[in-house]
């Protein structure tokens, strides 16, 4: 009979239940059957009949026959019962309490049975009766309906026509929480991508996809998973990695032993969050590891929002740097664009809805790449959090990180930190925060005293198109750091130092007082002999990545390998020298040194304490469960290595009984393929083996090996210790690391003292090339306007050619603020200018210049527009490119700023170019009265202004030699590439062609046409200048004058004055 499930009961029914089916001390014997019937095969129910249902509460007599077959024990006392009674009673149990042999004490609901039930305690036929009354009543809203029987559940078809599998669904669930990354499943020994995810791992890794079932299938060996991880995410893919959290040694010991494993996401990664090893050597750019940014904008949304504040924040999640910022900025979007150069960000976090039309259009240039590269990823949210909302997390999360009462956040001190940030700042660093967590990564903003502005008072910033025309990171050829500004200063040896230098170059000091503190010190480390600076030296050559193990410690991702090498890196630091009550006592004249080596003996003491808790050589080996010298700090350990001693002494003892059962009495335990314990027959000797012993482990020709039953279960049970050891042991290196994360800040601090002195020592390597000067900076106020350059030269071309660079001087004073230069095609002016603005940068870096002299008034700015290129991708011609970038320098440029401006104009028709850039340069003298460089080809601009501003423009030119040669008047330019006073009268530029290596026929053709229109210009010229001084005559005629008188003289002269304008 199928059994039904088993109603539920209020205490009242139970107790009613339990008292009819349970009476108690009731002994019954059936004459003929002495034993009752087994629950396996119960006995129908007995139909029911007037003859045995109980009429007004008494129960239908019974033959005495029948009542005769039934004998109870004498201690009972009790009639004999109704047969008819105890029929229904064997129906009634087996309805409603199948498979049970004692009463159900299950809880039950407070919901009573029925109305009138109370227990009746010794009297099961009466309660029977009750019971019986309730059940068959057709009437009443209590009446106890037949269970449903549960549907059988439908199961899915997958496209293969197959019922998915376990596994598969395990794969639709993870998949449809993850619907944005590609997973990379743990399977075994392999990690697999299941779908659309096979494709992209096909595409991307070189790999063979193939079909299983229902999906598309890719698979890679699991020690290969970091690698193919990288790959992913070099292609700006996000990816999660799937584990099997189950073991199989304690699987098979739990309830779900025939269940598919567990599997969860374990780790979820993008490139701009993914943390790698110190041991690593696939950093593609050590100068700018990958950022994620996040921007905000508080004019978010409108169509109107041309200008608008943007706050942005800017994580370095590998090496911990947070740099925020906020700025006012142009429709062009040009300072959003200046800071994403300087960044180099490979995510973006934006609002979806939240930006208005001008920056969304910058950001979709700015992430779009070539075909060659994977460009910038971009993560979108939905909305931008309010103010208050935004506060309201962080001061959660500050509040925790700070492990205080998350009902007071207000007294961390890093909410005191961030109530000083903008609001916009706020909100994007809100969002950040929460993104982060996702990835586990938080953390790395959990310290605001490392939070650092983008922009300061004491800080120059260089603008995007500035860092390409100098070729400051990279140079424009193969865009490469070779032949760059940052190739000719980088002499550093730690990552740290490279990733701070970058910083320096892109952002040189204003700050007087700062820029001479770093020249002293670079100064005093190229004079000095100290030992401590020499130490210094050898031991920052010796240095791991500081700023990624402290990152990959502060996430708690450190191998105890890597936490040996970090940790054993900083107590060498601060072992290495001498602390002292104040800096000052390291007896520097630099104040800066001082305190760079006052920073590092602090970290002796927490370091040492923390090392002297691990072995080092069993910590270098990875052994999380065998590190710890103090066996007492971590009792659970020493447990379970007790454990499985004694599972492994026990397997021991098994080895005499197996020799007496083979009678081998020298029988050894041997090791084969991984397997241990095992016992090893040959097959000559035809030992016969037990049957519980087989199948054989492993087999040859030659032998067989074996393990008994009992040594089976006892290597299961030991794999159950060993697997539960290593859980023990993760949890006991976790809570290592944070005993190690509570030294955070004075690790921190002296990772960020070295890279200090690292950058000091690489300048000072750089000043120890041959001819290089040290800058002089003047006073703020008397001579701001100072820029004097005595035989300068261009760093990177002097360092890429084997030939001399020729050297140049050039003066600016307060009456030779601008300079116009001429000269022919290819004669130096471009390098000669860059050669000024590159020397100036240095200079502000806190390097050493390639001059002979070097003075310098402290510049605000160096602005640049050079070159020639156009913008298709945002709508912009090479002119309208030209004309942008010379406005952004007009809007830009102040007193102390040196403006270079290269062939401005030429992008137009010759009158229109003239114009604008007679109009430009005009504004720079006149209104800016800054320092500038003005490049040009049209000799009419630097003649007309040279006579309107004697004073404060100065026209100079590469100076060349010309050399004619043949009949046919073809000339010889030979270049000089030295700067001369003067105009050069024309540019050369069949001459440069001829060089370029045009054909002949054309540039004869070309010279023609050029001597024809210097003919013809030269010809009107002089027509207009005679018609001119005609008219001049007739007015002088007009006048009736007396000759000689004073009053003639100056009459002339005024009249001289009127058409002088029309007689240039």
């Amino acid at each position: 009979m199928a059994s039904q499930p088993t109603p539920s009961a209020s205490p009242t029914r139970q107790a009613r239940i339990s008292t009819f089916f349970s009476p108690p001390n009731i002994a019954a014997k059936r004459p003929g059957n002495p034993q009752s019937p087994s629950r396996a095969s119960p006995e129908p129910p007995l139909k029911k009949h007037k003859s045995g249902l109980p009429r007004n509460g008494q129960p239908v007599p019974s033959s005495s026959s029948k009542a005769d077959l039934w004998r109870f024990g004498s201690n009972t006392g009790k009639a004999v019962p109704n047969t008819d009674v105890l029929a229904t009673r064997a129906a009634f149990e087996t309805k409603l309490l199948p498979g049970k042999t004692t009463p159900n004490n299950s809880k039950a609901p407070d919901q009573p049975l029925g109305v009138n039930s109370t227990p009746h305690d010794g009297d099961p036929d009466n309660a029977f009766t009750e019971l019986s009354k309730f059940f068959s009543s057709r009437s009443g809203s209590e009446k106890v309906k037949k269970p449903l029987r549960k549907a059988k559940p439908v199961e899915e078809i997958g496209p293969s026509g197959e019922r998915f599998t376990a596994l598969e669904k395990q794969i639709l669930r993870l998949k449809k929480e993850n619907p944005d990354t590609v997973l990379m499943v743990e399977v075994g020994y392999r990690y697999k991508f299941f779908g659309e995810d096979a494709k992209i791992a096909a595409k991307e890794l070189g790999m063979i996809s193939f079909t299983d079932r229902n999906f598309l299938v890719a698979s890679i060996p699991v020690p290969r998973r970091d690698i193919h991880l990288k790959k992913l995410l070099s292609q700006n893919y996000k990816v999660g990695i799937v584990n099997q959290v189950e073991t199989a040694a304690l699987k098979k010991a739990g309830d779900t032993r025939n269940e598919v494993f567990e599997r969860k996401l374990v780790h979820l990664f993008t490139a701009a969050t993914y943390v790698d090893g110190l041991d690593s050597i696939d950093e593609l750019d050590k100068y700018a590891p990958p950022r994620l940014v996040c921007i905000i904008e508080e004019e978010g949304g409108k169509e109107s929002a041309a200008d608008v504040c943007i706050g942005m924040i800017s994580v370095c999640a590998s090496v911990g740097d947070v740099v925020w910022d906020i700025f006012n900025d142009s429709p062009m979007r040009i300072e959003l664009e200046t800071r994403l150069a300087h960044s180099k960000p490979t995510e973006l976090l934006i609002p979806r809805n939240n930006l208005s039309k001008m920056s969304e259009k910058m950001l979709k240039h700015f992430t779009e790449a070539p075909a060659s590269s994977p460009g910038i990823r971009v993560e979108y949210f939905d909305e931008a959090m309010r103010f208050s909302e935004a506060f309201e997390q962080l001061s959660l999360f500050y509040a925790r990180s700070s492990e205080q009462d998350s009902k007071n956040p207000i007294n961390s001190p890093s909410i005191a930190a961030i109530t000083d940030l903008p609001k916009s700042v706020v909100i994007a660093l809100a969002h950040t925060i929460k993104y982060l967590k996702t990835f586990d990564i938080a953390a790395t903003l959990a310290q605001t005293a490392f939070f650092t502005k983008f922009t300061t008072r004491s800080h120059m910033l260089l603008a995007r198109n500035t860092l390409a025309n100098l070729e400051i990171f990279q140079n424009e050829t193969d865009y490469t750091t070779t032949g760059s500004l940052m190739w000719i200063l980088d002499k550093t040896v730690t990552a740290g130092g490279a990733r701070l230098l970058r910083e320096w170059v892109g952002r040189p000091l204003v700050d007087k007082c700062a820029l001479e503190l770093r020249i002293e010190a670079v100064e005093e480390i190229l004079t000095s002999s100290s030992d401590k600076l020499v130490s210094l030296r050898q031991l920052l050559k010796g240095l791991p990545d500081l700023g990624k193990g402290l990152c990959r410690l502060q996430y708690k991702q450190s191998t105890p390998q890597e936490i040996t090498v970090v940790l054993s890196a900083f107590y060498k630091i601060g072992k290495t020298y001498q602390a002292f009550q104040t800096p000052d006592e390291f007896g520097f004249r630099s104040k800066l040194l001082n305190v760079i080596f006052s920073s590092l003996p602090p970290l002796k003491t927490p370091m040492l304490k923390l090392l002297d808790a691990i072995d080092i050589k069993e910590a270098a080996a990875g052994q999380k469960d065998r590190m710890w010298k103090d066996p007492i700090k971590y009792p659970t350990l020493e447990d379970h290595k007790f454990a499985i001693r004694t599972v492994e002494a026990e397997i021991e003892q098994e080895l005499p009984a197996i020799r007496r059962t083979l009678n081998l009495p020298s029988l050894k335990w041997t090791s084969a393929l991984g397997a241990e314990y095992l016992i090893e027959v040959k097959r000559s000797n035809k030992i016969p083996i037990p049957d519980s012993w087989l199948p054989a482990v492993s087999t040859t020709k030659q032998i067989a090996r074996y393990h008994s039953p009992e040594v089976k279960a006892k290597l299961q049970e030991r794999a159950r210790w060993q697997e539960s050891l290593q859980v023990q042991a993760r949890k006991a290196f976790l809570d290592f690391l944070d005993e190690a994360v509570v030294h955070y800040a004075i690790m921190r601090d002296a990772t960020n003292k070295l890279a200090t002195a690292d950058c000091l020592l690489s300048l000072a390597h750089v000043a120890l090339r041959d001819n290089y000067v040290k800058p002089q900076f003047t006073d703020d106020d008397d001579n701001s306007d100072t820029l004097e350059i005595i035989d300068g030269r261009h760093p990177m071309v002097e360092a890429l050619r084997p030939d001399p660079f020729v050297p140049n001087t050039i003066l600016f004073t307060c009456e030779g603020r601008s300079k116009v230069i001429t000269g022919p095609n290819m004669g130096g002016k471009s390098s000669c200018v860059r050669m000024v603005a590159l020397l100036a940068i240095m200079a502000q870096i806190g390097s050493y210049v390639p001059a002979t002299a070097f003075k310098l008034g402290i510049l605000d700015s160096v602005l640049t527009r050079m070159g020639a290129h156009d913008d298709i991708a945002r709508g912009r011609s090479t002119f309208m490119v030209e004309m942008s970038e010379t406005g952004d320098c007009l809007r830009n440029a102040t007193r102390k700023s040196l403006v270079i401006l290269d062939e401005l104009g030429r992008g137009t028709s010759t009158f229109d170019g003239m114009a604008i850039a007679y109009a430009v340069l005009n504004h720079l003298v006149v209104s800016t009265q800054c320092k500038t460089l003005f490049i040009t080809h049209y000799p009419l601009i630097a003649a007309e202004l040279g006579k309107k501003f004697v004073h404060r423009l100065q026209n100079i030119h590469v100076g060349y030699h010309t050399e004619r040669r043949g009949i046919d008047g073809r000339r010889d330019v030979t270049f000089l590439y030295q700067l001369t006073d003067g105009i050069a009268p024309e540019s050369f530029g069949v001459e440069c062609a001829r060089l370029a290596g045009l054909p002949e026929s054309i540039l004869e053709n070309a010279r023609e046409r050029s001597t024809r229109m210097e003919i013809s210009v030269a010809s009107r010229t002089r027509r207009n200048t005679s018609v001119k001084a005609l008219r001049l005559m007739k007015d002088v005629t007009k006048q009736d004058l007396p000759l000689g008188a004073a009053a003639t003289v100056e009459k002339l002269r005024t009249l001289v004055s009127a058409h002088e304008a029309n007689l240039v």
